[in-house]
């Protein structure tokens, strides 16, 4: 008997240990998913614009073009020859942080827990939200950085497929730290407009109820995640209790 709860607890140990020692988690695997596309807005002189950089006083200050920017996501970032060697090192390891264990959005970047609950609901926090994409913007035309300083902004729009009504943020890693960007909205027709300050590495983050969820790697806790570990908890105690049962028949 004293064996049978010995091995009770410890796998309700071990459980626990999994589960509390999980990272950031993401929405389906990023690590085979591709980047999300960039929607074409106009076509000028035959190129096809995707965005406009406009000044603190609303004033156009350049066109961003489709060939101009390259979106590369964690899938791509290994074996992609267009991404600079910096950006696709950043990439990679902003990746790996996130998959730390015992990473928690609210501590990557805690500005996202006043976003959730202003714009989604009062009683969340940025923990719950899991990151759908990760992603590098690279600019091979302009210089996209000397024209988003002073308050300009860069307007991009991402087909995500994503449903009308779903909340969604979005951050960048600037200077080796996590900000929200300037605002995220869902369109209602599957695509999402980010106003960026900055570009670089960016994350897009959904609640996590409700969503698609499976693990990104080995040490990456989800939503399925913890429902394998508790049905797992469930069927060794009602092995345990059987047993149990089973003596007592049997000296009984």
């Amino acid at each position: 008997m004293k064996r049978l709860l010995t091995l009770a607890l410890a796998i309700i140990l071990m459980l626990t240990i999994t589960v509390s020692a999980s990272a950031a988690e993401f929405v389906e695997s990023i690590t085979n998913k591709g980047a999300p596309e960039l929607v074409v807005i106009d076509i000028v002189d035959g190129k096809e614009v995707v965005g406009f950089i406009t000044g603190p006083n609303g004033e156009k200050l350049s066109t961003e073009y489709l060939e101009c920017l390259i979106i590369t996501s964690i899938a791509e970032a290994k074996d992609d020859k267009d991404i600079p060697d910096d950006a696709r090192e950043e990439l990679l390891k902003v990746y790996e942080e996130l998959n730390k264990p015992g990473v928690d959005l609210s501590d990557v970047c805690p500005d996202l827990d006043d976003i959730v609950k202003e714009k989604w609901d009062e009683n969340k926090t940025a923990n719950d939200l899991v990151v759908k994409d990760l992603f590098d913007i690279t600019d091979y035309c302009d210089d996209i950085k000397e024209h988003l300083k002073g308050g300009s902004i860069l307007d991009l729009t991402f087909d995500l497929g994503i449903a009308s009504g779903t909340f969604i943020t979005a951050m960048v890693y600037v200077d080796g730290k996590w900000v929200p960007v300037v605002d995220c909205i869902n369109n209602g027709d599957g695509t999402v407009t980010v106003k960026f300050d900055q570009i670089c590495p960016v994350a897009f983050l959904v609640p996590g109820s409700g969503v698609n969820m499976s693990t990104v790697s080995p040490t990456t806790s989800d939503a399925s995640g913890i429902i394998m570990y508790s049905t797992i908890l469930v069927l060794a105690l009602g092995a345990i209790v059987a047993l149990v049962i089973y003596r007592r028949k049997v000296n009984g």
